[in-house]
């Protein structure tokens, strides 16, 4: 039986360094799901439908209230969003665009960044999907080939 949840949240930053806006999941994922790690989920904010993953932190775990999710929900930090989440059981895969593969691979780091965890490849291909200009576009690319770049084997 596939549970299903469903909370208000208000969007809030991350604690810590890294300056996230987050949804905390207001339960014990640990209880819900069995596992203190990230997982997978499909989720609905405000009524729109994503496949995202649940991550943990010292405070619980929390959904990443990125870019993507932003511009389609159009509310802000300080603003409470409506979410319904299930556990994703079916098998993800990152679907990297051909022509940032082909980019990817003529800079040499392509095997870096496939070697990366499935959230982190997609949060930096979203990144770099969401640009408006193709200058931004590239601009996103050449820094993701630098990041890369900079990163030990």
């Amino acid at each position: 039986m596939v549970m299903r949840f469903e909370f208000d949240s208000e969007i809030t930053l991350l604690e810590g360094k890294i300056k996230w806006h987050v949804l905390y999941f207001p339960y014990s994922a640990v209880e819900c799901f069995g596992s203190k790690g990230n997982i997978p989920v499909c989720i609905t904010i405000d009524g729109h439908s994503f496949d995202h993953t649940l991550l943990p932190s010292r405070n619980g775990h929390y959904l990443v209230y990125n870019e993507s999710i932003k511009r389609m929900v159009g509310k802000n930090s300080g603003e409470s969003v409506h979410v319904t989440l299930m556990k994703d059981e079916k098998k993800r895969e990152v679907v990297i665009p051909a022509q940032i593969e082909a980019i990817l691979k003529e800079a040499g780091v392509l095997e870096r960044f496939l070697s990366q965890a499935d959230y982190s490849k997609r949060e930096q291909l979203n990144h770099i999907e969401i640009a408006k200009k193709e200058e931004t576009k590239s601009n996103r690319i050449a820094a993701l080939i630098k990041q890369l770049g900079e990163q030990r084997p």
